[in-house]
């Protein structure tokens, strides 16, 4: 007869806890679809209109009525953001044995588009505003120069994780281990940095001070020309081209990159180790104001530019080794370190800021 008593009880809580377990399950999924509604939406920023059709389109992807959605779209040209809501009912199986029938779930998630302020992986060749000025998206440029174009000893090249030819060439082939940033960051002054990711300013790099970084004199032929050898070696063959890279530009000039070539983010693009075949030729480099006098004068980052790795001319010895590659005008989907938004940036990315 005990048994027999408990055998209800037993039922009821089990059905409690399928129902309570339901509607976790279903308040997870509403998260995971307001971060994606938010992040799609938010590459369209700061065009209002677009980033609202935007959410409209994943909301019915994700099986949600729009009429669940409260949507936001606040900041304007200067700090763009949108906010996404989701709230619909919850039904239960058997909680109605309590007289409780429903009841609301819901998720909330905001994103903001920025420009791309500064990270790690950064290749160390550096190229001034005045040649960013002059050269449209897609337009072939030379980011290290040969012993002929160098400027009173400087060649184009930056020290980011610190001085020295295989320093420079492990820069070159795998990117930047140090945080370096640009102007643009927040605190990312003169005195304000070192600091480690995702601190107010992840500089790190050894020869930088805030926006302020050494540059790597010498032509540096060698470690240029194995490191760039490296890059076009080992990036996968569905990406070693710019028309399999990108597509573009679109109407507002700017180009896209093709998910599956985005090394930034996982996927077949993401370089998961040192010697991964993936996309190594999608690369981002300083922009800086100008090269001074060899080591003595520091270049100041202004911003960063998302670059096609073309290759070298000849073949990279003795002293001629001009190392090219194509500017691209993109928005990216990336993790790193975020600057004020500024519409003439080169590179910008969304992040989920709630």
């Amino acid at each position: 007869m005990l048994v027999a008593g408990l055998l209800p009880a037993l039922v009821g809580m089990t059905g409690l806890a399928v129902d309570a377990g339901s509607y976790a399950s279903d308040r997870r999924s509403l998260q995971n679809t307001a971060d994606s509604i938010a992040l799609a939406a938010a590459q369209d920023l700061p065009d209002a209109n677009a980033a609202t059709i935007s959410a409209q389109s994943w909301a019915a992807k994700n099986n949600v009525a729009w009429s669940d959605v409260t949507f936001a779209v606040s900041g304007g040209t200067t700090a763009p953001k949108v906010s996404v809501t989701i709230t619909r009912a919850h039904g239960f199986a058997f909680m109605r044995i309590l007289g409780i029938n429903s009841k609301d779930v819901g998720a909330h998630a905001a994103a903001s588009k920025v420009s791309f302020g500064g990270g790690n992986g950064i290749v160390p060749w550096g190229v001034t505003q005045a040649t960013v000025d002059l050269s449209p998206p897609g337009t072939l440029i030379t980011m290290k120069y040969d012993s002929t174009g160098g400027n009173t000893g400087n060649f184009g090249a930056i020290r980011i994780d610190g001085p020295g030819a295989n320093t420079y060439n492990a820069s070159v082939m795998y990117g930047s281990n140090s945080y370096a940033c640009a102007q643009t960051a927040q605190n990312c002054t003169t005195g304000a940095c070192p600091g480690n990711y995702p601190s107010t300013c992840a500089e790190n790099a050894p020869d930088c001070d805030g926006p302020d970084c050494t540059p790597q004199t010498g032509n540096m032929t060698g470690p240029t020309r194995t490191g760039v050898d490296f890059r076009t070696t080992h990036t996968s063959t569905a990406c070693d081209t710019f028309a399999e890279t990108f597509t573009g530009p679109d109407t507002s000039g700017k180009y896209h990159l093709n998910a599956a070539c985005n090394p930034y983010i996982s996927g077949p693009g993401e370089c998961t180790s040192l010697t991964a075949i993936c996309s190594r030729r999608v690369i981002i480099i300083p922009v800086i104001d100008d090269f001074g006098n060899g080591a003595s004068n520091p270049v100041t980052i202004q911003r960063f530019a998302l670059v096609f790795l073309e290759g070298y001319t000849g073949s990279c010895t003795g002293n001629s080794c001009d190392v090219r590659g194509r500017f691209v005008n993109a928005d990216l989907t990336t993790s790193a370190l975020a600057g004020s938004y500024d519409a003439t940036a080169l590179v910008h990315f969304v992040k989920l800021t709630e």
